[in-house]
């Protein structure tokens, strides 16, 4: 009856790339609510590049392409991303006082 074989390879992978990661990492993308029915993806990320570099921005949609009253914004840093909080969050952007915060969604 031999049972063998436990698996013997401890997996030596080296992760020292995690320093240099310009793809986004937790806390870069941002939950933009209260927009106006107005507001597409190009105004959301000219509001924002003001705060930092924007990597990309959507405004949601239901399937019948209208908008749903708000979208996300990622930056490429996390600092970017938290300043975007402070400066903008209560913020009016085409009449209406924005709610800017973490996307805990983001995936």
């Amino acid at each position: 009856g031999g049972g063998g074989g436990r698996g013997g390879g401890r997996g030596h992978r080296q992760n020292n790339r995690h320093s240099d990661a310009a793809a986004s990492g937790p806390g870069t993308q941002l939950f933009v609510g209260n927009l106006s029915w107005d507001t597409n993806w190009t105004d959301l990320k000219d509001f924002f590049k003001g705060c930092g570099e924007v990597e990309r921005a959507e405004v949601a949609e239901g399937p019948d392409g209208k908008k749903k009253g708000f979208g996300t914004v990622r930056f490429y840093d996390a600092k970017d991303a938290t300043n975007a909080i402070e400066q903008m969050n209560g913020q009016e952007l085409q009449g209406r006082d924005i709610q800017v915060r973490i996307d805990s969604k983001a995936r």
